[in-house]
């Protein structure tokens, strides 16, 4: 009965493994958890420049995310934005004509279809 409540207790304990969303960057020169080789130097050379240092994705990789210039230009293509040209209209079948409109910011992760030669792709996730 002793190790079921000590299971039970670690369980429901709180513990978060290294590198999950929760928590801010470390204030300190150290390699920040669960992002590799990233410190905090980096943190600060991303928002220098304008950019955002946030956790990105499912795993709560450590990131800098930056605005695009052209953030909602109409597009046909990728060469007509600084990011990707993404189709944010309703349901039409890949490889039929599309507008998209170029992506906000450098944030690689979640749903969405290109505009690539005027044409709409597969819609993929990135997580």
């Amino acid at each position: 009965m002793r190790i079921f409540l000590i299971a039970v207790t670690l369980m429901f304990s709180g513990c978060a493994p290294a590198g999950s969303p929760q928590g801010d960057p470390p204030r300190d020169e150290s390699t920040v958890p669960g992002g590799g080789e990233t410190s905090i130097g980096d943190a600060k050379a991303c928002t220098d420049k304008g950019g955002s240092w946030r956790r990105v994705c499912l795993m709560g990789t450590w990131s800098c995310v930056k605005p695009y210039s052209d953030a909602g230009k109409t597009c046909k293509d990728k060469k007509d934005c600084e990011g990707q040209c993404r189709y944010e209209g309703g349901d039409l079948a890949p490889g039929s004509p599309a507008t998209g409109v170029c992506q906000r910011d450098s944030d690689p992760c979640g749903c969405f279809a290109e505009v690539r030669d005027g044409k709409l792709q597969h819609a993929l996730c990135a997580d």
